[in-house]
């Protein structure tokens, strides 16, 4: 559930000055590109996961990036899902400076584990990203030792930050921002936001698929790591899930029929068996939760 994703996240908001602004002429500061891997993170009860962040700027001589909770300005409000526990960020800057070209590692740096024993509900602070080179040409180097790398050379030059706390069950789930921040040496700003979610995990467990006329009943229950952290996983109550079937010899699943769970978690569906073949339940997710899929059943 917690594999790793690659993608690029659009830039929200880019300015050096009104919005309306023409697009700067070859050699302005500008920033075009902000990439965060992984770009879906999903945390468990325990352990963390570690972001990487590159920002592709031209014309800069500092550029720093700031990851905190809750949606870009130009964002709309989340869907009606339960409050977290609060929290008031207070995010710290991070500067960095180019360095030195070499072959790219797509591979996002493995965090230390965190403490279950960290108390719930506990203001957690902002995350800064951090890169820098002691002296031109000498790679700089990450809080964990790994190089910090400039990935591309030429007009657009690509700051690479590792944030410096990775991202844990502790911090709260939903929408976030990084705020990246490119400087020249006359003190001119270009500002670029992207968002992301940061979900936690959630696990299907216990499917059943038992024979009932010319029909099968569906069973299992759906779980999520607890919001407040009193324990590992609690029943996810009043979520949709999927009845998926693949007949013998497909490769292709269709949905057949759904579920709601209850309040324990437990759901159950009487579907139509056509012919035999395999079943699971899916379970689609949310901007908070993480989809899951059961392990699957023949019947």
């Amino acid at each position: 559930m917690m594999r790793p994703l690659l993608a690029t996240l659009v830039v929200a908001t880019a300015t050096t000055a009104a919005a309306a602004a023409p697009a700067p002429a070859s050699g302005d500061l500008a920033i075009r590109s902000v990439e965060v891997r992984p770009s879906d993170p999903v945390v468990g009860p325990s352990g963390s996961v570690r972001l990487v962040v590159d920002v592709v700027a031209r014309g800069a001589d500092r550029v720093s990036v700031v990851l905190g909770p809750g949606r870009a300005p130009s964002g709309g409000d989340d869907d009606g899902e339960e409050p977290e526990p609060d929290a008031t960020p207070s995010p710290p800057s991070g500067d960095a400076v180019p360095v030195p070209s070499v072959s790219p590692d797509p591979m996002v740096p493995p965090g230390p584990a965190v403490p279950a024993a960290v108390p719930a509900g506990v203001p957690l602070p902002g995350l800064g990203g951090l890169a820098s080179a002691a002296m031109p040409g000498v790679m700089g180097a990450s809080r964990d030792g790994r190089p910090a790398r400039r990935i591309s050379s030429g007009e657009w030059e690509t700051w690479r930050f590792f944030p410096n706390k990775p991202l844990s069950r502790w911090y709260p789930s939903g929408p976030w921002t990084v705020t990246a921040t490119a400087v020249n040496a006359r003190g001119e700003r270009a500002v670029a936001r992207v968002g992301f979610n940061l979900r936690r995990a959630t696990e299907i467990e216990g499917l059943k698929v038992v024979r009932d006329g010319d029909g099968v009943r569906v069973t299992g229950t759906l779980l999520r790591v607890d919001p407040v952290g009193k324990v590992d996983y609690r029943p996810f109550a009043g979520q949709r899930v999927r009845i998926c079937f693949r007949p013998a010899g497909s490769s292709r699943w269709k949905t057949v029929g759904e579920a709601v769970t209850r309040r324990d978690g437990w759901f159950t569906a009487r579907v139509r068996a056509d012919g035999e073949g395999a079943w699971r339940a899916e379970y689609a997710g949310t901007s908070r939760y993480a989809a899951d899929a059961s392990p699957q059943r023949e019947a």
